[in-house]
């Protein structure tokens, strides 16, 4: 009986921890659609705001990744998306920093 309602409360946590993971990544992927739309208006000048986009996806990316442990089969396949999603703007916001390298040069 026990196990059953521990089991539960487990099952509640985790999914209100991937809604709220779903919450927090979607802020940070506005954020950074934002500032790679400026950097990239502007000619690639990086500021801070867009060095802390990169950082919240990272971060994001980090608690994707833990998460995945507890997570059901749905939620992980939920995560798997969310996990691409994040991954496909921090790559795009490496390639401007490679970019913006190679115009310096």
């Amino acid at each position: 009986m026990l196990a059953n309602v521990i089991n539960e409360v487990m099952k509640v946590a985790t999914r209100e921890s991937v809604y709220a993971l779903i919450e927090k990544a979607n802020q940070a992927l506005s954020y950074a659609e934002e500032q790679l739309k400026v950097t990239n208006r502007n000619g690639f000048e990086i500021d801070a705001s867009y060095s802390e986009a990169q950082l919240q996806l990272s971060e994001v990316e980090q608690e994707i990744q833990k998460l995945m442990a507890s997570a059901n089969h749905q939620q992980r396949e939920q995560l798997h998306r969310l996990h691409l999603r994040v991954n496909q703007y921090l790559n795009d916001m490496v390639l401007d920093h490679i970019q913006m390298n190679d115009f310096e040069s």
